[in-house]
């Protein structure tokens, strides 16, 4: 049934993985991005405005105002773009992807006893790499309808 493994295994599993892998690291490097900033403006803030009143200095009227405006346009962001969430699915893919690797390279667990361990590797990948874009399309159709 698998004509031919190799191919498969580099023109579509490790590209896979890599993706999933990079696009993991980079939502998660935006989501804690986001969360720095919105923790460090809200801690700042209460201390802007109790040292700097909004009255006495136009200057310090419009930094507090900016800053304000900022965490909410910050938090809104992050909820509405969803990296923490995507970095989850993202790594735990890539986590399934490289855990079924190992199996299949040990022959341990399902591949230990399989007939055509080949044949078990690719579906189980697919398995894992559809059930993701499945997540996808739902999200995605969720976020258009609202």
């Amino acid at each position: 049934m698998v004509e031919n493994f190799d191919e498969f295994y580099e023109d579509f599993y490790k590209p896979q993985f890599e993706w999933y892998d990079t696009k993991a690291i980079s939502n998660k490097k935006y989501h804690r991005g986001m969360k720095i900033s919105q923790i460090v403006l809200a801690a700042i803030l209460p201390v802007a405005v109790t040292l700097f009143p909004v009255t006495a200095s136009s200057f310090w009227q419009t930094v507090i105002i900016v800053a304000a405006v900022l965490l909410v346009i910050l938090e809104a962001l992050e909820s509405y773009l969803n990296y923490q969430k995507k970095w989850m699915n993202y790594r735990t893919t890539a986590e399934g992807l490289r855990r079924e690797e190992q199996m299949f390279k040990t022959g341990t667990k399902e591949y230990e006893d399989a007939e055509n361990p080949e044949k078990l590797f690719v579906e189980r990948v697919m398995a894992l790499t559809s059930q993701e874009n499945r997540y996808w399309e739902i999200t995605t159709r969720k976020a258009q309808e609202a």
